[in-house]
């Protein structure tokens, strides 16, 4: 086969060949993206929720490519589709070996959605500890004794309102800053002062309102407290079904009283059935808010066993609608590069051979058609007669002829006047002919080098079209998609993590390729100054 290819080929290219394959990189890229390609192909035998294979009733079935009525297993005379994982379950296979079905290394479809029953994930809870969000408000006689106060017991580590009164406002871990000292004497004093806010080092804001002077100094002068927890003072830790620590003991558990971990526990066993409100406890530093918080599905959900990439909002497995997306996103790079090259070959062709006034009026029309808007045009059509496939294909396909054009019309204005091209019209050869296939073959390199880049552009088009949504019809595996459903839902960054895997995957092997067919048909590359 190689010495039969090695006949057929010319020396130049030939030598072209050997040059790319002495570029590692862009050799192992080429087997790597060809691989990929042929592994998305069979991507309905790889990853389905049909079998390859059922064996029923004495006679073999193909499912995964072709449609069976589930009355053809059951006789129940229902011809819809069967559901061939609960079908599984009926004594026909259950009970009978002779009856059996083959699957795929994985079991679920692009377009299986999931119900949350179906995921298995392990009962654990999240609890939440930290300081609760406190408020209150001391009134304060003009030695600062506290008289009357509401919610301040918390930042006092007392247990009851009761227990502060006539005890001095500054105490503890509470530090009345000076401001605030001064701030009350002046209604003391029945002196006009402005609405005050400070906070001290421990994060307690103080705040007084505005006070105008009356007939007769207050009696007392309300203070208003407020502390909101930080994210760095929670600390959270996770129980598992038997009330073990998942993780080991957090140092804040230690500093709670053995009753007060008893509440928490018991609670704890109640959240595990049904959820549960926040407990309040006294810690040592104040008022602590305890949440708990039990894992539930709900889509999109992260990954966990048997879908290692995750779910979409949809409950589909994220892994499978990359592997068709995969194969989605090559098809159409392909099928666009291939048909927008055969109008650019062809458009530039005739130009370029016939030049003069065929040129001259060729050249206006396409920057004329180069100009239109393709979104705007997209974006109209796409309204007009849905997404599909084919109006996404053909409207690439007639708006990106441009540019490959412009390099034939270049390379068939060189090689026109060249002595192969006089000796052909003079031995009477047709021009059509001798375009496509004396010229022609001579004028492929700007084809065959700018292939993978085109090939990359299509793919990206058609990933940013599915995100802003004027791409592939609803339900359609596409990274596009994924990847909007990620922007929406910011949390699931698995969303987000590997559909961008994937698209820089096959776009840095498609770059690699390229880059290594341009260098093995770059005539200079041989060239050395003497």
């Amino acid at each position: 086969m190689t010495g039969r290819l090695h006949k057929i080929l010319d020396p130049n290219t030939r030598r072209r060949l050997r040059r790319f394959g002495k570029i590692k990189r862009a050799k192992w890229s080429l087997v790597l993206l060809t691989l990929i390609f042929v592994l998305s192909l069979f991507s309905n035998f790889l990853a389905n929720e049909k079998p390859l294979i059922v064996k029923a009733n004495g006679k073999l079935y193909f499912p995964a490519v072709k449609f069976y009525p589930e009355s053809e297993f059951t006789g129940s005379g229902v011809n819809t589709r069967p559901r061939y994982k609960e079908l599984e379950k009926l004594p026909l296979f259950a009970e009978e070996e002779k009856n059996w079905m083959l699957w795929p290394l994985v079991k679920f479809g692009p377009e299986e959605s999931l119900t949350p029953d179906m995921i298995e994930i392990d009962p654990t809870l999240t609890i939440t500890i930290g300081p609760a969000d406190q408020i209150a408000t001391v009134d304060v006689s003009s030695d600062l004794n506290m008289q009357r106060t509401r919610g301040a017991a918390g930042f006092y580590g007392e247990t009851s309102e009761f227990a502060l009164r006539r005890k001095p406002l500054e105490g503890g871990d509470v530090v009345v800053p000076e401001a605030i000292v001064k701030a009350v004497e002046q209604r003391f004093k029945n002196e006009p002062s402005e609405k005050v806010e400070l906070k001290n080092e421990s994060g307690i804001v103080f705040s007084l309102d505005s006070f105008e002077p009356k007939s007769r100094p207050p009696k007392l002068v309300r203070i208003s407290m407020q502390r909101t927890a930080e994210d760095d003072d929670v600390t959270r830790f996770i129980l598992d079904e038997e009330m073990n620590f998942a993780n080991g003991e957090p140092e804040i558990w230690g500093t709670l009283s053995e009753s007060d971990r008893e509440r928490v526990l018991e609670k704890a066993r109640k959240a595990m059935i049904v959820p549960q409100e926040n407990l309040d406890l006294s810690g040592p530093d104040g008022l602590l808010s305890v949440n708990f918080d039990k894992e539930t599905v709900e889509f999109p959900f992260r990954p966990v066993k048997d879908h290692a990439f995750g779910l979409d909002n949809s409950g589909r497995d994220v892994g499978v609608r990359i592997l068709y997306a995969t194969r989605t996103a090559l098809l159409f790079g392909i099928f666009l590069v291939i048909s927008t090259y055969f109008i650019g070959i062809f458009i530039g062709a005739v130009q370029g051979y016939f030049g003069g006034k065929t040129d001259l009026i060729g050249q206006r029309l396409t920057e004329i058609w180069e100009s239109m808007p393709f979104l705007l045009i997209m974006i109209l059509l796409s309204s007009i007669y849905g997404r599909s496939f084919m109006l996404l294909g053909f409207v690439f396909m007639i708006f990106n002829w441009i540019g490959i054009s412009y390099y034939m019309r270049a390379e068939f204005l060189r090689l026109r006047k060249l002595p192969f091209v006089e000796a052909a019209k003079v031995m009477g050869i047709g021009r059509w002919k001798i375009m496509f296939s004396h010229i022609l073959p001579n004028g492929l390199v700007p084809v065959i080098t700018f292939f993978p880049f085109s090939l990359v552009s299509a793919i990206f088009a058609l990933t940013a079209l599915d995100y802003l949504g004027f791409g592939l019809p609803p339900g359609t595996p596409s990274w596009g998609n994924l990847l909007d459903q990620g922007q929406v839902q910011q949390y699931a960054w698995w969303l987000i993590l590997y559909p961008s895997i994937a698209l820089f995957i096959v776009s840095l092997l498609g770059i690699f390729i390229g880059e290594g067919v341009r260098a093995a048909f770059d005539p200079r590359t041989d060239s050395k100054l003497r």
